[in-house]
């Protein structure tokens, strides 16, 4: 009986229709390929994140253009959201599709068709670029454009050099992974295989470091996860994804140099590189452009992102204690979330003191539990406004307050309120702005360059010690990014030993001037935000000493001599004093 099904023409032809399915799949992915499958996994994962965007967009336009229609407002019309950026949106979510059509035509190919390879993988990037680029810029463009013509939503003077140098910044990031493939592509043989020998440990570094501080994280924080749904908690480690990268990223560099090259010097590669006529700076250096390529992706995300998912991160934290704690106690539970709780302002020209219980994440949205009280010259309450709600209309003609189930208590002379009840009050001849109320409340350590710049240009009639924080962390953010290239420094003569000895020594030598690096970066800004450092000492000082440091072993190493012990140069003062 099963001679016979094996033999008849329907199992014949399902048995030819999978081998031809399995063919083609292996054919198309490329399973035993394991760059080329990863490539196509990246492809697809970008086509489906780009779909999901699109998607989302698309939802809240038409959300939005419903409820504003349904207003019967001619002035809701006029902020019925831009269709521009869903045009963009879908022409990414197109050029993403075209990229993955292309990665699966990647294939394991013999040396003959190795450049073809190459091109295809080249192809691929520089459309899912386009894609990302697409789907990203002129959404951007749209979402700030006041920020760009000068006009900000909060009241504030935006620094349009700061903005604009973000756009080219992560343009320029973004350009360059097809840019860097295709250089890689085109390298000689050697420099391929240095580059090889760093990126298998670092990708094992980096994923390794930020998997272990994730788990740290939620080792910490686990008891205000507990109110938190999977999605709140999958979104806040998303956020965190910038500032993780950019803390783990510099020891990721040195342990990775050191690795690969401690592997090429025992293995008597790099001896035998020297031989065919290399030296050992034309040796090394690939890693040194890689170094500055870690550098080019740290200063991206430190530039705005790193900072502000900090403040998300503080924020998410004490809005979860909150709702646990009032989960316990059996009191209201809330779940708002804020950047900051309680702040003051003074206007003594108009005589106004506004005190926000609730301060927002960005300045232009509403703020909450505003209470806001005017005094005579004699110094006496004149009137007070409470209100639950207050949100600044930038975009109003003219530009206005409004202040949401708000209670007016206005003094007579013998000071006895008389109380009012409004729902909606619109206010046009306050002077203040929410910038005005609430940029010192900003903390310097969660602002990017945009928002230090800002509040540099409003605030420069300040006294030193009060911008140092600003200052010094303004110019801290292009400092800590370059420590990759620091570290490499110091990691490429370290890495070149040769003995098992000398490894050691060299491991040795990283962790303590990796030490030494954090003690002596946290002592600079410490004392730069304190106003006793100048900012940029406080910043680049450590940096600096670092790659002294690495420059001068680099130049032993270069001339093929031992780096001086610490021992040895002691030992050698010792002797001089003696014979003096």
């Amino acid at each position: 009986m099963i001679d016979w099904l094996t033999r008849s023409w329907v199992y014949r032809f399902w048995e030819g229709v999978f081998r031809w399915v399995r063919q083609a799949t292996d054919r198309l992915l490329s399973l035993g390929d394991t760059r080329g499958l990863a490539i196509k996994i990246f492809m697809g994962g970008l086509a489906f994140g780009l779909a999901l965007l699109f998607q989302g967009t698309l939802s809240d336009y038409k959300a939005a253009s419903n409820a504003l229609r349904d207003a019967n407002d001619p002035e809701a019309l006029q902020q019925i959201p831009s269709f521009a950026p869903l045009v963009w949106q879908g022409m990414g979510v197109f050029f993403a599709l075209v990229a993955f059509l292309t990665s699966l035509w990647i294939r394991e190919s013999s040396p003959i068709a190795v450049e073809r390879r190459g091109k295809l993988i080249v192809t691929a990037l520089w459309i899912a670029a386009a894609a990302a680029l697409c789907s990203w810029l002129p959404t951007d463009i749209v979402a700030t454009r006041e920020a760009i013509f000068g006009k900000a939503l909060a009241g504030e003077n935006p620094s349009i050099p700061a903005y604009l140098g973000k756009l080219f910044l992560i343009t320029i990031l973004i350009l360059s992974v097809p840019g860097v493939a295709m250089i890689y592509f085109r390298l000689s043989l050697m420099d391929r295989y240095v580059v090889h020998s760093f990126l298998s440990p670092f990708s094992l570094c980096l994923f390794s470091f930020m998997a272990i501080w994730v788990i740290a994280d939620i080792t910490d924080n686990g008891p205000a996860f507990g109110g938190m749904t999977a999605g709140g908690v999958l979104q806040f480690y998303v956020v965190q994804i910038p500032f993780v990268i950019l803390f783990v990223m510099p020891i990721a560099v040195l342990l990775s140099g050191l690795s690969s090259l401690s592997k090429l010097s025992k293995s008597n590669e790099l001896i035998s590189m020297i031989g065919a006529g290399r030296s050992v700076l034309r040796i090394l250096m690939p890693l040194f452009v890689v170094g500055i390529y870690a550098s080019l992706i740290s200063l991206a995300f430190k530039y705005e992102w790193a900072p502000a998912s900090v403040g998300y991160k503080e924020a998410v934290m004490d809005s979860a204690l909150r709702k646990l704690h009032a989960e316990r106690t059996g009191t209201e539970v809330t779940q708002d979330l804020w950047a900051k709780r309680g702040w003051m302002h003074v206007n003594e020209v108009d005589r106004r003191t506004w005190f926000v219980g609730r301060i927002p994440f960005r300045l232009s949205d509403e703020m909450a539990d505003v209470v806001v009280w005017k005094l005579t010259p004699e110094g006496y309450p004149e009137t007070m406004w409470k209100a639950e709600r207050a949100r600044w209309l930038a975009e109003a003609e003219p530009a206005r307050w409004e202040l949401i189930n708000v209670k007016i208590y206005t003094y007579d002379e013998q000071h006895i309120p008389r109380i009012k009840s409004y729902d909606v009050l619109p206010i046009e001849d306050w002077s203040e702005t929410p910038w005005k109320v609430l940029s010192s409340s900003q903390n310097p350590e969660y602002l990017g360059i945009p928002g230090l710049t800002m509040y540099l240009n409003a605030n420069n009639d300040m006294d030193d010690v009060n911008l140092a924080p600003f200052r010094t962390n303004w110019w801290y953010v292009f400092a800590e990014p370059l420590s990759c290239l620091a570290l490499i420094l110091v990691a490429a003569p370290l890495g070149i030993v040769y003995s098992r000895r000398a490894s050691m020594a060299g491991v040795t030598g990283a962790i303590v001037i990796f030490a030494m690096m954090y003690l002596m970066r946290g002592t600079f800004l410490a004392l730069g935000q304190r106003g006793t450092f100048n900012p940029v000492v406080a910043a680049w000082g450590t940096n600096i000493v670092v790659a002294v440091i690495g420059v001068f072993m680099l130049w032993f190493r270069a001339r093929n001599r031992e780096i001086p012990k610490l021992s040895n140069l002691f030992r050698k003062r010792q002797v001089v004093l003696v014979s003096n």
